[in-house]
């Protein structure tokens, strides 16, 4: 996945408030990003207040 797609994507859901969903090795999250750095996303969830992703292990998002 090329990085610019991905960091507009999680650019968006951070500014527009809108879920995106996670795809990992072995799992899915949805949430809403509230922070992206060059490392990870950190994003929230109904469930989880604070989720931290690596960047290196997104095999893909999606964005409603």
């Amino acid at each position: 996945m090329g990085s610019q797609a991905l960091l507009e994507l999680l650019q968006l859901s951070m500014k527009d408030k809108k879920g995106i969903t996670f795809f990992l090795p072995g799992q899915t999250i949805a949430g809403i990003v509230t922070k992206v750095d060059t490392e990870a996303v950190e994003a929230r969830s109904q469930t989880y207040s604070r989720i931290i992703i690596r960047l290196d292990q997104i095999l893909a998002v999606a964005i409603g």
